[in-house]
């Protein structure tokens, strides 16, 4: 019992120095948190909406479109972070390394955690947007943490994954940034999943943000209930693969002491 409340504690105080030290050296602080979103949010509207004149049916207006996109952004955001992070967490700590009795396990879930935080006021934005011009949110927008915490078992997995094979395979970090990149474009984020033509709609089905990008936009911009049953298959396959994630995590972190 004292072990737990010890990585508890430990835990908590990781997750703080990790929001910390991100913004500690910046004149604006942690509001990067809140300004960073809303800077992406403004180049891609503009972008998409203004330049490539990009429709979403059932947007009537610029604003419309903007929220549809940014509902689609926060999922992507919060796996984005975990991926961009995860290949250096272990082999940019090796100190966490050489001591016997850290349990290296948690550094993962610190990275996990940390862009949870990032989501959550991403959704408080969203809502906030929608509260002003008088379009919402509804009751339902309070189980927008829910759908963003349904994602998190699958970002534990490749936090785990990666960290570890971040630690013997330096390369992996730049194929990570390439697959963002790919999973950007390939996500319903500037289009509705309706608009991939049939012969490509593989992506869309093996496509993990698929299921939480609608769900967020349904509890969120569209104001209706969320599908479970649908982020059911999702959650299952998440929580494999977590798992998976976490075993080959404990079997290959005998040899980081070696490496590093």
């Amino acid at each position: 019992m004292q072990k737990h409340a010890d990585i508890q504690f430990l835990l908590r105080q990781l997750i703080g120095r990790e929001l910390a030290v991100r913004y500690r050296t910046t004149m604006l602080g942690a509001f990067w948190l809140v300004l960073q979103p809303l800077l992406m949010l403004a180049v891609y509207t503009l972008v998409f909406s203004g330049i490539f004149k990009a429709r979403w049916h059932g947007a009537a207006t610029t604003t419309d479109f903007a929220l549809m996109l940014f509902a689609g952004l926060i999922p992507f955001a919060f796996l984005s972070e975990v991926l961009a992070t995860a290949p250096t967490t272990i082999s940019a700590q090796p100190n966490f390394v050489k001591k016997v009795v850290f349990p290296l396990e948690i550094l993962p879930v610190v990275k996990v955690a940390a862009a949870m935080v990032g989501a959550l006021i991403g959704v408080g934005l969203l809502l906030t947007v929608q509260a002003i011009r008088g379009s919402g949110p509804s009751p339902w927008a309070l189980t927008a943490p829910l759908v963003l915490l349904e994602m998190v078992p699958m970002l534990l997995g490749l936090g785990w994954m990666l960290s570890a094979l971040g630690v013997y395979l330096r390369d992996i970090q730049q194929v990570v940034g390439i697959v963002t990149s790919i999973l950007l474009f390939l996500s319903p984020i500037f289009f509705p999943p309706e608009a991939i033509p049939a012969e490509l709609r593989v992506l869309i089905d093996f496509n993990p943000l698929v299921a939480p990008i609608q769900q967020l936009r349904n509890v969120t911009v569209m104001n209706s209930a969320p599908d479970f049953v649908s982020l059911l298959p999702h959650f299952l396959c998440s929580v494999a693969f977590s798992i998976v994630g976490y075993v080959f995590f404990r079997r290959v972190s005998k040899g980081f002491s070696d490496v590093l």
